[in-house]
């Protein structure tokens, strides 16, 4: 079952999907733990849980598509931090500034921006 690869991909908790699903937290966990076959209804409440098709939630017909975004979720947020951690001293400065100021430094920002984005065009 791809179970686990959903939760990460879409970023819930097993006690989320028990919610969600209508199945019990410990019967989710217990497949999940054995990596077993759930009864039809079961898996049936869980896929529609997760939003995913039956067939891509019991066997591998979307298992690397589920793989590949996955891993583009843990680039994205790879770079995310990457770009906090380059423009940190800048973005910790904004924070310390009133909000109304820091609303006029972010629309000037924009503007230098749209400024130079419209003169290359």
């Amino acid at each position: 079952m791809n179970v686990k690869k959903a939760l990460v991909f879409k970023e819930l908790e097993i006690k989320e999907l028990a919610y969600k699903s209508n199945v019990s937290y410990s019967t989710i966990i217990n497949g999940m733990n054995k990596n077993s076959m759930p009864h039809a209804d079961i898996a049936l409440k869980i896929s529609k849980a997760l939003n995913m098709s039956l067939e891509s939630l019991l066997g591998d017909v979307e298992i690397n598509a589920l793989d590949e975004a996955c891993l583009t979720q843990k680039n994205l947020e790879k770079i995310e931090i990457a770009l906090y951690r380059k423009n940190k001293r800048t973005i910790d400065a904004l924070e310390e500034l009133p909000p109304q100021l820091r609303g006029t430094v972010e629309e000037l920002v924009v503007r230098t921006l749209d400024s130079i984005h419209g003169s290359h065009l």
